[in-house]
């Protein structure tokens, strides 16, 4: 919507600047002529040569700001790159980030420690599958934030084998405090590893018409009405027709299936009527009801959205 408003604005101005243009040709064609006809050589050599000199010195005075703007423009960056960095340092040396090392290395300490003790015969080396494991945890953890079910079942098996692998590398004493602090640790990302999708957009059926097109449509909604079909008494089912049974001598497009009479828009949920039209709050046009709504709440699964028949 936004790259939509930007291209009208920019459309506008462009009309809006060739209009003015176009209209400033009389006093342009006035202009060349009087030029041509009523000065001399030497008035036009010295119009030439005064208009030469304030282009050059106009394009002077710009590049001169401009190299002026971008220098400004690099040093506030260079700043700003600066006291990040000098910020950043400040907090990896500060005692709250001591703080947090000291917590981590409870878990990942204990797992490096379970995995030198348990991976002495395979060819791999505790570093190396402890970066595998590392980096299976951040996998299984983007993916589980995507919303697959199997990353988020792994999340969690794998939080169980760190609490585990703790236990078993810790001292006797000390085993159900760092079990406790590595199931703490897991669970403070499982909340965002579980969370939904708040990026995820609503999918609308869109359709781009021409004015002549959209008139055409309204007026063949309004001269064709559907048919109120709710019923005042208990209705009688009848039977369906029979379809004709097909021969291979015949064509399937020649065969006609009677079908219900042809009228206006409705929802194949909810039956209720549709307008292609659009709101002040949502100018895109697409399916919506009379209230404006374009979603349907008795449309099975997601997206709940309206479907015209």
């Amino acid at each position: 919507m936004l790259a939509t408003r930007v291209t009208d604005a920019a459309l506008r101005l462009l009309d809006t600047t060739t209009s003015a243009w176009e209209a400033t040709a009389p006093l342009r064609e006035r202009a060349a002529t009087t030029w041509r006809t009523r000065t001399s050589p030497a008035q036009r050599a010295g119009q030439i040569t005064a208009t030469t000199l304030t282009a050059v010195l106009v394009a002077s005075l710009a590049i001169t700001l401009l190299v002026a703007v971008v220098r400004l423009a690099a040093a506030a960056i260079a700043s700003l790159v600066r006291g990040c960095l000098h910020a950043a340092a400040y907090l990896w040396h500060s005692n709250a980030a001591d703080g947090i090392r000291d917590v981590l290395q409870v878990p990942l300490g204990g797992v490096a420690t379970w995995l030198r003790h348990h991976a002495d015969g395979l060819p791999a080396t505790p570093g190396q599958l402890g970066a595998a494991a590392l980096l299976l945890a951040v996998v299984l953890f983007v993916a589980a934030r995507r919303g697959s079910t199997a990353a988020r079942t792994g999340w969690a098996l794998l939080g169980a084998a760190a609490c585990a692998a703790a236990w078993q590398a810790a001292p006797d004493n000390q085993r159900t405090a760092a079990a406790a602090v590595t199931a703490s640790t897991w669970l403070f990302l499982a909340p965002s590893a579980y969370a939904a999708r708040w990026w995820k957009t609503e999918r609308r059926t869109r359709m781009l018409l021409s004015p002549a097109v959209e008139e055409a449509l309204i007026q063949l909604a309004a001269a064709h009405p559907r048919p109120d079909t709710t019923p005042t008494e208990s209705p009688v089912r009848l039977p369906a027709p029979p379809l004709p049974r097909l021969s291979p001598l015949k064509n399937l497009a020649a065969i006609k299936v009677p079908g219900p009479t042809a009228g206006g828009f409705r929802c194949r949920h909810c039956d209720q009527p549709l307008a292609w039209a659009a709101t002040e709050d949502d100018p895109e046009r697409t399916w919506r009801t009379p209230d404006g709504t374009t979603t349907c709440p008795a449309a099975p699964m997601t997206p709940a959205l309206h479907h015209a028949l």
